[in-house]
């Protein structure tokens, strides 16, 4: 699913390195960096 510039991107639930569960809707109000590299998957 491609996301443009200036379009909101996606609700995205992640396991985090301590094992807890990293949603991106908790993060609406705050700065969130997102990146991901295709060769590290």
């Amino acid at each position: 699913m491609p996301v443009l510039i200036g379009e909101p991107a996606p609700d995205i639930d992640l396991p985090d390195d301590g094992g807890d569960r990293w949603r991106l809707s908790d993060q609406r109000g705050r700065a969130a960096v997102l990146v991901f590299h295709r060769h590290l998957a």
